[in-house]
């Protein structure tokens, strides 16, 4: 799908995706690889994704399928090391990457749909 001049893929159905909870999902790039990545529904209601990668590991950070924020539903956390980054734009601010960001996404929401641009997710394969 081409959104303004982009690629999109459609993800997921987000509608029932609240506040401080997060979603799993794959997205299947046109090389037959597939990147991994998660959504999560931020305090002003704003839908963000990013890559499913450590920055300091490289592993998965979620707990547990769809799992990926503090038992608060306030900070995405590595479930690691327990290093936590910053929901509305990735940043962590405790561990040992502080200062860093995860790989943000760029996502649209239409209708409770969730679209990921292909661009950003190919440019950086898992």
């Amino acid at each position: 799908m081409e959104i303004d001049g982009e690629r999109y893929a459609q993800v997921a159905d987000v509608t029932n995706l609240k506040t401080g909870s997060s979603l799993a999902f794959e997205v299947n790039l046109s090389s037959n690889a597939v990147c991994g990545g998660f959504f999560v529904r931020g305090s002003n209601g704003g839908l963000h994704a990013y890559e499913n990668n450590c920055p300091h590991t490289g592993a998965p950070l979620n707990w547990t399928p769809d799992q990926f924020l503090t038992k608060e539903g306030l900070y995405i956390q590595c479930s690691i090391h327990g290093a936590m980054f910053k929901i509305h734009d990735g940043e962590c601010f405790s561990g040992p990457f502080s200062g860093k960001f995860l790989k943000k996404l760029r996502v649209i929401e239409r209708v409770g749909i969730a679209y990921v641009a292909l661009i950003e997710v190919e440019k950086n394969p898992p």
